[in-house]
């Protein structure tokens, strides 16, 4: 088993830059990714833009330049490093793509690119990557079941006293360490995640009308996607809004809402999880960034370090969630709030019949407006969607990804290159079906009154969340314990919530990508970078060898 906090540094070594050290470097690079089980298309995509940084670096200073090369796992996240002594070079940034440094700092946030920094006259390239793991829904599974067998057997076997005993000793107290642990971590990481994300879009949108159009798109389908599963989901739940749409108290309780987003203080909102007005103060920051340019770029340099860093702790909440499921199954076993978790089907069934209907309509589309059959598209995307529905994971698939809109789908790389990084953020329709339909399940649960104004905080903040967000493991726990506290929904349904995040994540995500590729088909096809002969042509299948 990996433990946390392990520091292990396999490579150490000063090399002299030149065609053949690049190589080498390369090769290193590769075996030790390797050696972490990486997906060979994320592995592939890692070397190469390492190859890319060091040959910017051969071309500014020249052949034969000094750097140190260090690989090695640091704080249990294997880590490579490259530093070269001499005048400030930013290697990330491509003179042919002036997109290029936005969009590998999105590439950054699920692990994929390297970050690039410069102090006290030293370059540093630097790649930190999550450490693979296994499967998580068996990691979930076997949580599931040695929490279920422990709870049971304990409820057969352990008299009535000893067992309160336990629960009111040990149990609830734990139950209440990772309560706290959430609500501790959600709202600062939740913050700067909103902050660092609308600094990435809104650098991207204020270039060009097909960033806008697309981000403006992106939400709206999201919003859409929500809105409709919320009306869908409210009968099935046996949900009864608590009062008319006409009613004009709706609409005054509604503008109070939209008044109270105005926070007295910058830090109470953070410290007390109030989703909206954090989310405000966010988005005025992120702009404010924006707007400052330059002059704050050391400023937006330390947002972003911290976001680096809610975004490891977000990782490690995921890895404590096993533990903490266990835990809380046997604790609902013996007091009897499982429930919840019985009826977990319904959401779980409800979301994947959604998702499907939402996946099926957009392939469709373009299958009718590109005279290409659904067949053709669906072999296409196959090979991608199958890695993203495997790992669970949008870093795994990312390479996969790219490779099925540029060479199969006929997408210009001056498209993918800012679209897909920019869609993997902000394009989450499928995410905001899913996070709408457990909302009103474990509403309807706990009998929480549901009335127009709680649907709108809902649909609202449920797509300004999983618009803002990055799709990191760890982050959707975060989000959920936001979205409970301001819904005023029990923070016990968390178990539930957890639960339901990781198995759902193996729908949810691969489907996010498939109707991700085909809106970039869209948008491509507007800004007359499609090759219609490649979109159409048929799938090339592999070339069986010869005995």
């Amino acid at each position: 088993m990996i433990k946390f906090f392990m520091n292990r540094i396999n490579i150490n070594e000063d090399i002299e830059l030149t065609g053949a050290s690049l190589d080498h470097i390369s090769e290193i690079i590769a075996d030790f990714l390797l050696q972490m089980r990486m997906e060979n298309s994320s592995r592939l995509r890692v070397r190469l833009s390492m190859e890319e940084a060091m040959l910017r670096w051969m071309d500014h200073f020249g052949n034969g330049v000094p750097v140190h090369l260090e690989i090695g796992v640091i704080l249990n996240r294997p880590t490579i490093t490259l530093t070269l002594s001499g005048e400030q070079f930013n290697p990330l940034v491509s003179s042919e793509n002036d997109l290029g440094e936005w969009a590998e700092s999105l590439f950054t946030g699920i692990s994929l690119s390297p970050t690039y920094a410069y102090r006290r006259g030293v370059n540093i390239l630097q790649l930190k990557m999550s450490m693979p793991e296994h499967n998580p829904a068996l990691k979930l599974l076997m949580a599931v079941m040695i929490g279920g067998s422990i709870g049971i057997l304990g409820k057969m076997i352990i008299p009535n006293e000893i067992m309160s005993r336990i629960v009111y000793t040990i149990l609830d107290p734990i139950q209440g360490v990772f309560l706290r642990m959430l609500n501790v971590t959600s709202g600062p990481v939740i913050f700067l995640s909103v902050i660092t994300t609308t600094c990435a879009v809104g650098s991207m949108t204020a270039i060009g009308k097909s960033g806008r159009r697309m981000t403006l798109r992106f939400i709206t389908i999201t919003l859409i996607a929500t809105l409709i599963s919320a009306v869908v989901m409210l009968k099935p739940l046996s949900i009864h809004l608590a009062q008319t749409l006409f009613d004009e108290s709706q609409f005054s309780s509604v503008l109070d809402l939209l008044l109270q987003a105005i926070p007295n203080d910058a830090f109470t909102p953070i410290i007390t999880g109030n989703s909206p007005q954090m989310i405000l103060i966010a988005l005025v920051l992120g702009n404010a960034l924006l707007a400052a340019g330059p002059k704050a770029s050391r400023l937006q340099t330390i947002i972003e370090q911290a976001d680096t860093v809610g975004l490891i702790i977000a990782d490690w909440v995921s890895r404590l969630t096993p533990f903490f499921v266990t835990v809380l199954l046997i604790l609902g076993i013996w007091n009897g709030s499982v429930n919840i978790l019985l009826g977990l089907w319904l959401p779980l069934l409800s979301i994947t019949i959604l998702s499907l209907i939402a996946m099926s309509i957009s392939v469709l589309r373009i299958s009718t407006s590109k005279q290409v059959p659904v067949r053709v598209l669906i072999e296409k995307m196959k090979p991608s969607f199958l890695i993203a529905f495997r790992n669970s994971s949008v870093d795994a698939s990312i390479t996969e990804n790219m490779n099925c809109c540029e060479n199969k789908l006929g997408i210009s790389k001056k498209l993918t290159s800012f679209g897909i990084p920019l869609g993997l953020i902000s394009f989450m329709p499928a995410e905001g079906i899913s996070t709408m339909v457990l909302l009103l399940y474990a509403a309807s649960v706990y009998k929480v009154s549901v009335s127009i104004v709680w649907l709108f905080i809902a649909i609202a903040l449920t797509v300004a969340l999983t618009a803002a967000t990055p799709p990191v493991s760890g982050i959707g726990i975060l989000t959920y314990t936001v979205l409970f506290a301001q819904l005023h929904i029990p923070s016990s349904a968390l178990t539930m919530a957890m639960v339901a995040d990781i198995l759902i994540g193996f729908i949810v995500i691969p489907m996010n990508q498939a109707m991700l590729q085909m809106e970039l088909v869209t948008e491509a096809d507007t800004l007359d970078l499609l090759n219609r002969d490649i979109l159409r042509a048929e799938p090339m299948k592999p070339v069986k060898s010869e005995k």
